[in-house]
């Protein structure tokens, strides 16, 4: 999902080749708007979508299955305010065991790491601190399964490129961190998650630089990734990347 400075929010289509195809829009946005694609909150088989509104509202619109695009007036849920405590607010997949998607969040003033489970009912269960001062990471993405155990995993890019997985264990908390690049991704100012884009099973990831290109890392299946593949250009116009 992408969001432009006038306040479009778009969410854009894996074309099971690598690749982005089609897309749907909505407008309307304010700025400070955070979106965080998530897991079926709602047991409709559809994911659903979190919004983090600047007042610190967080919202959860019900997925659009086949698809469509999301506009603040759509009907929408609120799970709860002072979200703006957090600047990461991303979905890892399930680190529970429970078999449903989970939320963390890492808090502005100190870095640390907060889980907050799905409690099987639309919301989430009250938050629960399970790292500290994770300060020195320019980058969070929830990457889902990455490794195959069936767990929910973490990518962390640190100041000096070096990017890091945690790996989900199933209990609500993360394995310690292992290195997967090191000087990688300088010119990189943001990292999603996307789950399978090239239709071969395995999480992928998405990056973009500074000129606005966008590039690929396939999932391997093992915790990893491949080199780079450009995939677009053009995508500097986009203000947020979720």
């Amino acid at each position: 999902m992408t969001l432009t400075s006038s306040g479009y929010l778009t969410t854009h289509y894996g074309n099971g080749a690598g690749a982005f195809g089609s897309k749907a829009s909505g407008s309307g946005w304010p700025a400070g708007t955070v979106a965080a694609p998530f897991g079926d909150l709602t047991k409709d088989r559809c994911n659903d979508l979190l919004v983090r509104m600047p007042d610190g509202t967080l919202r959860r619109y019900t997925g659009k299955c086949p698809g469509g695009g999301y506009s603040p007036s759509g009907s929408y849920t609120a799970l709860g305010t002072g979200r703006q405590q957090y600047n990461v607010l991303t979905a890892p997949g399930d680190i529970t065991g429970d078999g449903r998607t989970d939320l963390i969040a890492r808090l502005a003033s100190t870095g640390d790491i907060h889980l907050l489970a799905d409690n099987g009912s639309g919301v989430f269960k009250s938050r629960v601190k399970i790292r500290s001062a994770w300060t020195g990471y320019t980058h969070i993405t929830g990457a889902g399964d990455l490794n195959g155990d069936g767990f929910g995993d973490l990518l962390a890019r640190r100041g000096d490129g070096t990017l890091f997985r945690y790996d989900g264990m199933g209990t609500g908390q993360f394995k310690d961190r292992v290195t997967v690049f090191t000087s990688w991704g300088s010119t990189y100012n943001a990292m999603v998650g996307v789950g399978d884009i090239t239709g071969d099973g395995r999480a992928d990831l998405v990056v973009r630089d500074t000129s606005g290109n966008l590039y690929r890392n396939n999932g391997k299946g093992n915790g990893s990734f491949t080199s780079r593949t450009q995939i677009a250009t053009g995508w500097q116009g986009y203000k947020g990347l979720f």
